[in-house]
Formats: structure tokens, C-alpha cells, sequence
């Protein structure tokens, strides 16, 4: 089962049990060599995007979803983002929603 990384909404249980009918459970970590845009996707939520500072970290959790809750979460997320596979701080590959 894959990986997806959250550093925004995704993290809020109300939004979980909507999307995913369930709490999720998840592990603290960290995505390094990113930062927090400041354009804000549909006006208010956060964007993160690739940086060449290697010390720039984004906090969050990695939860562990199936296939079929990833493809819930493309359509949650929208047109703003992309989704990508990055390796987080734990050594987890997971998959963040970046700014196109």
C-alpha cells in the first residue's frame, strides 16, 4: 500500500473521515528540500514547492492508503497540484501534491 504525505488538510480528521470514511493513521516525518509557497492553491490552501536549499524541510505525516484512496485523493485534491514520489526523512517513499 503506498504512501502519502501531508502537510495540510489532509491531516484533519473530519476531512479524512469525509474523503476516506475512516481515520487514518500515520507516522510524524519530514520532506526535505521543499518549502512553503507563498501562492496559496484555490486562494487558501498551502503549496509546497521543490528548492535548491537542501536544509528547507516541510513537517507533516506519512499515513499509509490503498490504491483506491490515492485516486479518491487526486480528485480531492484538484488542478492546482501534482501529485510526485518523494523520499521523506524516515526513508519512506511517499507520494506529496505539489504546485504545478
Amino acid at each position: 500500500m503506498p504512501y502519502i504525505f501531508s502537510y495540510g488538510t489532509l491531516r484533519q480528521i473530519d476531512i479524512q473521515e469525509q474523503l476516506f470514511g475512516r481515520k487514518l493513521e500515520g507516522e510524524p516525518d519530514e520532506l526535505l528540500g521543499f518549502e512553503l509557497s507563498l501562492q496559496k492553491a484555490y486562494g487558501k490552501y498551502p503549496i509546497i514547492v521543490k528548492t535548491e536549499n537542501h536544509n528547507s524541510k516541510i513537517g507533516g505525516v506519512a499515513f499509509q492508503i490503498s490504491e483506491d484512496e490515492l485516486l479518491h485523493t487526486d480528485i480531492y485534491e484538484g488542478s492546482e497540484y501534482s501529485r510526485i514520489q518523494v523520499p521523506l526523512k524516515s526513508g519512506k517513499q511517499a507520494w506529496v501534491y505539489v504546485a504545478k
